[in-house]
């Protein structure tokens, strides 16, 4: 009788809540550029070499922080550094105290800025580049291009790559009203490489240089890693230093 019971609470669990996290489950949340760049390259060995399962979900920093804050996960990932992350948080309608964040940095990625194959524009500066994202510029014939209205493409609005550009490059300012938010930063590439009047900003990773062009201005790094509330616990500090000697660092 007894042994029933119990396996009717379980079953009443399992239906209340989903099903269960192990204790050798760590929930990786956040950046799409941490799991394409990162994790999902090294998922395989750090499985291996600490006995634990990965469960990854790509959904953006800000949201990864978000699910971090609300114990949906174990750690998020984050694109950029912890000042950058809470802005994308607070996108993904979350405050988040950057103060009790801890970022284990794993290793560094550039955000760069592509156009179409066919235009002629090489070169931009920052001050260009801003005014393009806030809609001052607005004609690529205003830089050198051609006579073409330009359209602009960026990874989804809790992005961490988003997040960076306008804390960075844009000064803070908010990005034009026509700027078209993608779901993830990846795809950015394949529309801009789809339309000769595109330009976007993404992970240098992500630019297939055969579609698109890598348009030369200033360098704009960024810290990919692990992100934990506090100290990490046991299982996921041995996840990060397994993530840090795949990597190489």
């Amino acid at each position: 009788m007894k042994k029933t019971h119990v396996l009717g609470a379980m079953t009443l669990i399992a239906l209340t809540y989903g099903a269960p996290v192990f204790a050798d489950d760590v929930r990786l949340h956040g950046a799409t550029t941490v799991v394409d760049r990162l994790v999902s390259p090294h998922k395989a060995a750090v499985e291996k070499a600490t006995g634990h399962t990965l469960t990854v979900v790509g959904n953006a920093t800000g949201r990864g922080l978000a699910d971090l804050a609300d114990g949906k996960c174990d750690a998020s990932l984050s694109s950029e550094p912890m000042n950058i992350a809470v802005e994308a948080a607070k996108a993904a309608g979350k405050t988040v105290d950057a103060g009790k964040l801890q970022f284990a940095v794993i290793s560094n990625d550039e955000i760069v800025f592509v156009t179409h194959k066919s235009n002629p524009v090489k070169k931009l500066s920052w001050q260009q580049i801003k005014d393009i994202h806030t809609g001052k510029i607005a004609n690529w014939k205003e830089v050198g291009g051609k006579d073409l209205p330009i359209v602009v493409y960026s990874d989804s609005v809790t992005g961490g790559t988003r997040a960076m550009v306008k804390h960075v490059v844009l000064e803070g300012q908010e990005y034009g009203p026509a700027v078209k938010a993608q779901p993830s930063v990846k795809k950015v590439n394949e529309m801009v490489a789809a339309n000769e009047a595109g330009f976007g900003g993404l992970g240098k990773g992500f630019a297939e240089t055969d579609k698109v062009n890598i348009v030369d201005t200033k360098k704009l790094e960024r810290p990919l890693g692990i992100v934990t509330m506090g100290a990490p616990s046991p299982k996921v500090e041995k996840v990060i230093m397994a993530f840090k000697s795949a990597a190489g660092k």
